[in-house]
């Protein structure tokens, strides 16, 4: 888009333990054999931890073990929770992640993003809700990629 932001958002987040709403955005190019795709998550809790989520098939779960968000995608679906890919949103309140489409986690390992296939990613983050850790959720994002 003209803002640099690809794919579409969909599904809506509920409001975290900051009153905003935890968003997803991914820039970057949406072909696949360019390998270039940026995942951030603004407007989240400070200093809460989190990682991105993604599947091929989206879906809508609200409340998920507990959660006070709304988990947006169902199917085989994969977490970025390797060496470095655990972020902390710091006193800025988002994070990102840069992710190789070469080595796209899911629940049996890793894949490779093609052209022709589409994708969803989700951030999930620790939230709190009268001092009781919970966890939340960003909205999501569908890339069709190229």
């Amino acid at each position: 888009g003209p803002d640099g932001n690809i794919g579409m958002n969909y599904c809506a987040a509920n409001a975290n333990s900051t009153g905003s709403i935890g968003s997803l955005s991914v820039a970057g190019s949406a072909t696949a054999s360019d390998n270039d795709i940026t995942l951030t998550a603004p407007d989240l809790p400070t200093f809460s931890w989190g990682f991105f989520i993604t599947s091929q098939t989206p879906g809508f779960v609200a409340n998920p073990g507990g959660s006070q968000g709304n988990l947006c995608l169902s199917g085989a679906i994969g977490r970025y929770v390797g060496p470095g890919q655990i972020k902390n949103s710091g006193a800025s309140g988002s994070f990102s992640l840069a992710i190789d489409l070469t080595a796209t986690p899911t629940p049996t390992g890793f894949v490779t993003i093609m052209g022709g296939e589409t994708w969803n990613f989700q951030c999930w983050h620790r939230d709190a809700v009268g001092g009781m850790a919970v966890s939340n959720f960003t909205d999501a994002v569908r890339v069709d990629f190229q």
